[in-house]
């Protein structure tokens, strides 16, 4: 079972024996993401220090919604030791900055990783150095002079950065430098390749290019490859980042990174500092390595990257096949969940698929809650009432195999996991929202590194919300609509029956009364006309209601209870009493509404009762007329009764 309950909360420094250092991070599905969190796992693990991962699908900007960054405000400090920013994969200096400022100020200690935020450990990625280092080799070691950068974003930091290296290398080695030099594929491969086909249409082929990532490299290598340009004959290639895609790429592409097993031992080397010495800010450098492969005319060179630099390329098609059947099997999965009427339902069809496992999904309890607007804005603290909606560990919740899985209830206190029992690696947690509001999140915890289990987070995230959304808004519309017929037959001062709605509710109880006997029951106000004159008729409503509701609180729970007219009340129901008793009843609790009022005026009634005979049906009509009839002889009687 992934949960533990009855736990200590606040008295917890660390989860059992461990500590716990929480990564935020972004894309996840990204391999130089992934590759890092792996290495840090490995290593934090050897410290006795467990690694939980909050990831954002996307990068959060300006224009974003709070819902997938919500996931941040799970990390909680009564359990986690120390957080680790990635700092330069949200691309939002403000946002990193916020979000350090408010663990500090929970009095955790914080590492970013890549921008410099005030009164943390910051690692200094010198990235600037390190694609210096990339255009020396290609400069000094091979000898082009006629070559071109492809960078990144237009006015981006980290892309102006790098070209700032390209400029002031060219310097160095006496090699004049135009804008014209420069293009930008905004480091992805459709925008990088066009900008290699405007090269071409020119007649502006470089012998050399050099990449400000590796997916551009890695695109523009094969682009060329495809046009029957060879690489690196007659234009060599590099790129920058160090990712396994280089790999993919035929020749391989030569790149400048800094290793994830080395980021993941300088990491881990502050986090151990921290908890042996205690907490310092300062800046530590890194500085990226070269990789060389193929594509800049040099021969493969094994290097000390997590990943093997034999790995074939067929290996990392079957990644890719795999992606393919498992994007197959969601897509199912999401089809089937989309057609369910209830969360249980849910649950279900998803313990019914493979591809679920080692993951939980918890969802805030206003998701279940139909009168819950699913355009509201939901607060997402993780103490509050959670549903477990789908637990893949939680096997003890199926009586037996065959039936389905029922969501239940728990206190966001007691989600914490079972470290000590805990088989697995890091565990992987990610926002769940809807139209921009945070529904709740799932937790994935991987007992082996595969990669592929990373490229499903956001599918997986995705289909989720699509299909809990989608149900959250489809009970949504139904409790409305419910509402609206509801308000329909309902009498908007009273709470009671309006005419039509009473109607409905008579044919029901005629319906099922078989050969018992009919209560009707007449109501009319005492002076209503005095106190509205006297008191207005704020006060005259006031005696309206009030009376309405004690006549519905002596009535049983089956009566039809309505309001007919400006002050008369029926109810109507399967007799239970006597005529007087059912009275006597009535007159009582007006009599406690009086006290307890504090009003001038007393509220008084007359009421007619009339009891029909065993088996007796009689129409609406009927009804009116006998109990009418009987009120009105009720009231002559109490009028004589004051005057004498």
């Amino acid at each position: 079972m992934l949960f533990i309950s009855n736990l200590n909360y606040e008295a917890m420094n660390m989860i059992g024996k461990y500590k716990i250092a929480a990564f935020c991070t972004c894309r996840i599905q990204d391999s130089e993401c992934f590759e890092l969190i792996h290495e840090l796992d490995g290593q934090l693990g050897n410290i006795g220090c467990r690694l939980f991962v909050y990831n954002c699908i996307s990068r959060p900007d300006k224009n974003s919604s709070s819902a997938e960054t919500a996931v941040f405000d799970l990390i909680d400090p009564s359990f986690c030791d120390v957080v680790i920013i990635q700092s330069d994969r949200f691309g939002n200096h403000d946002f990193c900055k916020a979000l350090a400022q408010k663990y500090r100020e929970m009095g955790l200690p914080v590492i970013s990783l890549g921008e410099n935020i005030s009164d943390c450990i910051n690692f200094e990625y010198r990235r600037g150095d390190g694609f210096a280092d990339i255009v020396s080799h290609m400069v000094k070691y091979h000898g082009y002079t006629n070559i071109h950068m492809i960078a990144g974003v237009k006015g981006e930091y980290y892309s102006d950065e790098r070209i700032k290296a390209f400029r002031n290398m060219l310097s160095e080695n006496n090699i004049p430098f135009d804008d014209s030099m420069v293009s930008y594929g905004d480091y992805w491969s459709v925008p990088a390749i066009d900008a290699v086909k405007k090269l071409i249409k020119e007649n502006r082929l470089p012998r050399a290019i050099v990449c400000a990532n590796d997916h551009m490299a890695v695109a523009v290598t094969n682009y060329l490859q495809d046009q029957g340009i060879s690489v690196p004959d007659d234009v060599a290639i590099t790129g920058y980042d160090g990712i396994e895609t280089i790999y993919s790429a035929d020749p391989t592409v030569s790149s400048s990174g800094i290793y994830p097993l080395t980021n993941a031992k300088e990491i881990c080397h502050a986090v151990n500092t921290i908890f042996s010495e205690g907490y310092a800010a300062k800046n530590i450098p890194l500085f990226p390595e070269l990789i060389i492969n193929e594509s800049c005319g040099c021969k493969r060179e094994k290097h000390s990257m997590k990943f093997n630099s034999s790995v074939p390329y067929n290996e990392l098609m079957n990644k890719f096949y795999r992606f393919q059947d498992e994007n197959i099997i969601l897509s199912n999965v999401s089809e089937r969940i989309q057609q369910c009427k209830s969360f249980a339902d849910i649950a279900d069809e998803m313990h019914k698929d493979d591809l679920m496992y080692a993951m939980t999904c918890v969802i805030k309890s206003e998701c279940i809650d139909v009168s819950v607007n699913p355009e509201e804005k939901i607060q997402m603290r993780f103490r509050n009432k959670m549903f477990v909606l789908y637990d893949s560990d939680d096997i003890d919740r199926k009586k037996s195999v065959g039936e389905k899985f029922i969501p239940y209830n728990m206190d966001g206190r007691d989600i914490i996991p079972n470290m000590n029992g805990f088989i697995g690696r890091c565990l992987i947690f990610t926002a769940l929202s809807y139209l921009g509001v945070p529904m709740g999140y799932t937790c994935y915890h991987f007992s082996s590194y595969i990669p592929s289990n990373y490229y499903k987070i956001p599918q997986t995230v995705n289909m989720l919300n699509n299909a809990l959304g989608g149900l959250r808004n489809l009970r949504h519309q139904h409790y409305l609509l419910n509402k609206v017929d509801e308000i329909s037959r309902i009498d908007a001062l009273t709470g009671l029956f309006n005419r039509h709605g009473f109607l409905i509710e008579y044919e029901n109880i005629l319906r099922g009364l078989g050969s018992n006997s009919l209560a009707v029951i007449m109501c009319d106000l005492d002076g209503l006309k005095a106190i509205n004159d006297k008191y207005g008729h704020d006060n005259g409503d006031f005696a309206i209601k009030n009376t309405a509701q004690a006549l519905k609180r002596v009535c049983p729970p089956n009566a039809a209870c309505t309001r007919f007219g400006g002050d008369e009340i029926m109810a109507v129901f399967p007799c239970c009493g006597t005529e007087n008793n059912i009275r006597g009843m009535l007159y009582k609790e007006l009599d406690c509404v009086n006290e307890r009022s504090g009003k001038p005026y007393k509220i008084a009634a007359s009421v007619g009762i009339y009891i029909t005979q065993n088996g007796e049906k009689p129409s609406f009509d009927e009804l009116i007329r006998y109990s009418d009839k009987l009120m009105y002889e009720e009231k002559n009687r109490r009028k004589t009764l004051r005057t004498n």
